[in-house]
């Protein structure tokens, strides 16, 4: 009798881990769906943190087995891969690994998960050098916290490179004149007072009428990289502004040439740690 009893125990709990596993199941597949599909519920009805997360997940079909599925104290762990064809239309196939629970009413909700958050390659390479991100990467809660934190780490990185590149590459002199055609052309001296090389550099002209209303404008590239200390002579030739009165001209500096120099900049893998000390 005793035997028996023991019997039904174990029974039960089989069948309701059986029971769990079927609920976190659906649970997964519905989270998955509303991510193309919100007819039947948005992906945060299922995973009430996914917004902080800062993706736009897609999914278009999801694997789940059941021997994927474990249960361990409060928490059920499902694996599974998410096939998608990401903006690029290149077919992607994810690990993604969901952490569901309980909440107060007893119903079962992702709390957390790993695997969702695809990151931007440039935030990727800028958080592997400075030490934000090593080998093993943690769940998506605190993966996406971390993004954040390395984001405003680059942003500070651009800005510091933006203000050396405005301060000390500068038109040391230029001039400029019309044509028998009025076509408006000239010349100028670029200086890069940095102690590292750049290329990329870009000119922008302004061109303006005797009342000082603006006429057209051009702009062009210094074809050549500049290394520390030198001077180089460049020339324009603006079509499009005809007789002008008065003209200004000013450096550019691309977003994409900011990043370039910034990855070619020498990391200790410490810059992390030392930029949330800073932040205390």
């Amino acid at each position: 009798m005793k035997s028996a009893s023991v019997f039904v125990i174990v029974l039960m709990i089989i069948l309701s881990s059986c029971s769990h596993k079927n609920e976190a199941m659906e649970l997964s597949w519905d989270f998955f769906t509303s991510l193309s599909d919100s007819t039947y519920g948005k992906p945060g009805d299922f995973y009430p943190k996914y917004d902080s997360l800062g993706i736009d997940a897609k999914s278009d079909v999801v694997d789940i087995e059941e021997s994927d599925i474990t249960e361990k104290n409060d928490t059920i762990t499902v694996r599974c891969y998410n096939n998608y064809t990401n903006s690029e239309g290149t077919f992607k196939q994810d690990s993604v690994t969901l952490f569901i629970t309980r909440n107060e009413d007893k119903q079962f909700y992702i709390f957390d998960s790993k695997g969702l958050i695809v990151m931007d390659k440039d935030v990727e390479w800028f958080g592997t050098v400075t030490g934000a991100f090593g080998k093993k990467q943690p769940n998506d809660q605190t993966l996406a916290k971390r993004i954040d934190q390395v984001k405003d780490m680059m942003f500070e990185k651009y800005i510091e490179v933006r203000a050396d590149l405005a301060t000390k590459v500068k038109i040391a002199n230029w001039s400029w004149e019309t044509s028998y055609s009025g076509d408006a052309h000239g010349e100028g001296r670029v200086v890069n007072n940095l102690d590292y090389a750049i290329s990329g550099v870009r000119y922008h002209v302004n061109y303006f009428d005797r009342q000082g209303d603006f006429m057209a404008e051009d702009n062009g590239s210094i074809s050549k990289t500049l290394y520390p200390g030198e001077k180089y002579n460049f020339t324009f030739w603006s079509s499009n502004a005809k007789y002008p009165h008065t003209a200004n001209l000013r450096l550019e500096f691309s977003d994409n040439m900011i990043l370039k120099i910034i990855k070619e900049q020498n990391y200790t893998g410490k810059e992390f740690k030392d930029y949330l000390e800073k932040k205390k």
